[in-house]
């Protein structure tokens, strides 16, 4: 359809109906429904009929941002903070909120992903080769004509450093509502998994969400309590070399978190925060040659194709005594599922990891995300 045509048919049915002033949680008399135990991004609230969902601080070095969406099935189509629910019709503009919505057996409502060949989800996959989702692209390449004409109730949008904000100011100019999800700024696997709990309050899944993640918390607490007497703690390297830099997580980020709950120790505790660090190669190498477990992140199956990424890697020692490990177990054609069902299967990364490092504790556990490069 013709991008003028669209845009002025939008500005002329959004002109037409009557304004409606977006709501303010000061207007509201509300309670707390739901405070999370892990994650600090998100808090639910009912008033009345509507649920609202306070979002704050969703990108990198946001500092007091917030929003306040509200969640009614008398939404008005003019208030772009008034989200009609139950959400039949969502665009996703990561694969996480794909995971979310799956795990919440709402797949159906999903019209449109961003960068569709990065899913992983087999009936998005289905559904996208029967037309029912499309690729609405991302960032400079969406296409805002293509997301108008699904007239979803909601894009689930993610930001980094605020970079969404023109996206968004576009997609609002058109009509179409946009919520922020910041799950990726949670610096804990069971943070980032509860925000299953946020995505549930557009469906009125909210008692089924609890539930999941209170199976995913005890499985996570009770799966780390096997290392409660370990005397020996490995040492652990990540990651691969990108474009002649080698990017190492901060201390606080989530996968260090994971490391440390599993029993091992990270390798370079001197990067404090959250943040990765971007490092040369010949440093990151020379870190590497004290590691006792490498993890790694990209499309290697096999130590030689390791090496064809650079013949360097086979010197480090966790190479040379195989104990090397790609979280590409389930990745497809498509996408890598460590990035997308993850999210809400951080129990199941643990077991993957304690069978990775105290392999004695789980004997029987079979890998769901991991491979063991030979």
């Amino acid at each position: 359809m013709n991008r003028i045509i669209i845009i002025c048919l939008s500005v002329f049915l959004y002109g037409c109906a009557p304004k409606t002033a977006e709501k303010n949680r000061n207007t509201f008399s509300e309670y707390e429904i739901y405070k999370p135990k892990y994650a600090h991004g998100f808090s639910l609230y009912r008033s009345g009929d509507t649920t609202v969902l306070k979002v704050t601080d969703p990108w990198q070095f946001a500092s007091d941002v917030e929003f306040n969406y509200f969640l009614t099935p008398n939404a008005s189509p003019n208030a772009l903070n008034e989200i009609k629910i139950p959400v039949t019709k969502a665009v996703c503009m990561s694969t996480t909120h794909v995971a979310f919505i799956s795990a919440l057996d709402r797949i159906t409502s999903i019209s449109g992903v961003s960068g569709l060949r990065h899913v992983s989800d087999s009936a998005v996959i289905a559904m996208s080769k029967e037309n029912k989702v499309v690729d609405v692209g991302y960032d400079s390449n969406l296409s805002y004509e293509l997301v108008f004409s699904l007239m979803p109730d909601v894009v689930f949008a993610y930001g980094v450093k605020g970079e969404f904000a023109t996206i968004e100011k576009k997609l609002n100019e058109l009509g179409v509502k946009v919520v922020y999800f910041g799950e990726y700024m949670e610096d804990t696997p069971l943070g980032k998994a509860e925000w299953i709990v946020a995505m549930s309050a557009f469906f009125g899944e909210q008692q089924c969400a609890v539930k999941i993640f209170e199976q995913i918390e005890s499985n996570y607490i009770n799966t780390a309590k096997l290392l409660n007497n370990i005397d020996y703690k490995p040492k652990v390297m990540f990651n691969v070399p990108y474009k002649d830099t080698w990017y190492l997580p901060g201390t606080n980020s989530y996968m260090v978190k994971f490391v440390n709950d599993a029993g091992a120790e990270y390798i370079y505790p001197a990067n404090k925060g959250r943040n990765s660090l971007p490092m040369s190669i010949e440093k990151a190498y020379s870190i590497a040659h004290t590691a006792d477990f490498w993890l790694i992140g990209n499309t290697s199956k096999s130590l030689d194709d390791l090496k064809n990424t650079d013949p360097r890697m086979s010197e480090i020692p966790a190479f040379k005594n195989k104990k090397v490990f790609n979280s590409n177990l389930r990745a497809n054609d498509y996408g890598d599922d460590f990035w997308e069902s993850g999210i809400v299967k951080p129990d199941i990364i643990l077991k993957d990891l304690i069978k990775i490092f105290h392999s004695e504790l789980l004997p029987y556990h079979e890998f769901y995300y991991y491979r063991h490069l030979k």
